[in-house]
């Protein structure tokens, strides 16, 4: 059974149709592209299995389970994370503790514990703990106490994956990773991917312009264009595919 499996998804706003009928399925473990130019439809589809959006109709289904049916509150509960095409971080709030609120949805309290202090010392211990794990593991440690604000645009990347991954995911939604990094931010970014699909055992949804870096990262991509599937397969296939070639590889792509 694939983790994630989107079934005849439509999204309609007034008379404009985002996405028409979309269905593909991301099996377990895997890195799935989806592409596609602007305006196709792809963080439309983020924003419904994020559940931002409710769809006009189709079903979505994660784990074998009826995902619209899930209050949007208890998604990331459920084992999703995203992050973001504009960078999402409280700008204020130090690298630390900007981790530590992604792991907000596998925390034990509730607002009647949280606002009585019962039993917070010892969890916002273990919080801080798996945070600072976290940015050894992205090599985030030595900037861990400093405010987001100011930081390199590259930097900030990734400790929103930090932000993310400290939710405990099994689907990782990754928007536009690697959008305004330089090429060598890139090439250490798809590393960074690798790693932690293999290491946090994660299946990951990943929007990219960067065609380089999908095909060269991707197990499958999804290819959307005006809001519809045009192509669905291995990157070799995709990128063959004169409908994919037309509507966005363009063909200098090879």
């Amino acid at each position: 059974m694939a983790l994630l499996a989107v079934d005849d998804v439509t999204v309609r706003f007034g008379g404009i149709v985002a996405l028409s009928d979309l269905s593909f399925e991301v099996e377990r473990g895997q890195i799935c592209g989806l592409i596609g130019p602007n305006g196709a439809g792809k963080t439309t589809l983020f924003n419904c299995v994020s559940r931002v959006y409710q769809p006009t109709s189709g079903s979505i289904f994660f784990d074998g389970e009826d995902l619209l049916s899930v209050p949007a509150w208890r998604t990331a509960a459920k084992g999703i994370a995203r992050t973001f095409q504009n960078l999402a971080l409280f700008p204020t709030m130090t690298v630390a503790e900007n981790v530590m609120v992604g792991a907000h949805a596998a925390s034990r309290q509730n607002w009647l514990t949280a606002a009585l202090r019962l039993r917070t010392h010892r969890e916002d211990d273990q919080l801080r703990s798996q945070a600072w794990e976290l940015l050894t593991y992205l090599g985030l440690q030595d900037i861990a106490f400093r405010p987001c604000a100011g930081l390199p645009f590259g930097t900030l990347k990734r400790v929103e994956i930090a932000r993310a991954l400290a939710a405990r995911p099994r689907l990782l939604l990754l928007d536009e990773p690697a959008s305004g990094l330089t090429h060598a931010e890139v090439a250490e970014l798809a590393d960074t991917l690798r790693a932690i699909r293999s290491d946090f055992d994660l299946t990951i949804l990943l929007v990219e312009h960067h065609m380089q870096m999908v095909m060269g990262l991707s197990d499958n991509v999804v290819v959307l264009d005006f809001g519809k599937k045009i192509a669905d397969g291995t990157p070799a296939l995709v990128r063959e595919d004169p409908a994919v070639v037309e509507a966005y590889l363009g063909s200098g792509v090879a």
